[in-house]
């Protein structure tokens, strides 16, 4: 009975709590996109992983790309990622939950110094 009342006693505070984990992430609608994205919900930060397999290798990889324009961190502020609709999209939405801005993220070969190209996850200026 007592360890009863004790569940009992603690399950609204648990309810209270908020959500555990410092990222969010989500996925581009795209089903030629084979990527995911996280944001860190407090700085805004941006990152894009896929999964990579090299030809004749049996395991495959997880490919993290390196930051580009707009895709470190922002004004500290709380963020989440929104998917659109749009079947061809293969970038995600960051959204300032308090501010109401939003920027869009995505992948994209730039050229690198010294020639070549490398691919780096970019996010557009903020906008409202």
């Amino acid at each position: 009975m007592i360890g009863l009342l004790a569940v009992l006693a603690l399950a609204p505070a648990a309810q209270a709590q908020p959500a555990q984990g410092g990222f969010s992430f989500a996925a581009p609608p795209s089903d030629k996109a084979n990527r995911v994205y996280s944001v860190n919900r407090q700085t805004g930060e941006m990152n894009a992983c896929q999964f990579e397999r090299p030809d004749a290798a049996q395991v495959g990889v997880t490919r993290c790309f390196a930051k580009g324009d707009g895709a470190g961190p922002q004004t500290a502020s709380a963020y989440a990622l929104v998917s659109t609709g749009f079947s061809g999209e293969t970038g995600v939405f960051r959204v300032n939950i308090n501010t109401g801005e939003m920027s869009i993220c995505y992948v994209r070969d730039v050229p690198k110094a010294g020639g070549g190209n490398e691919a780096k996850i970019l996010c557009t200026p903020q906008g409202k």
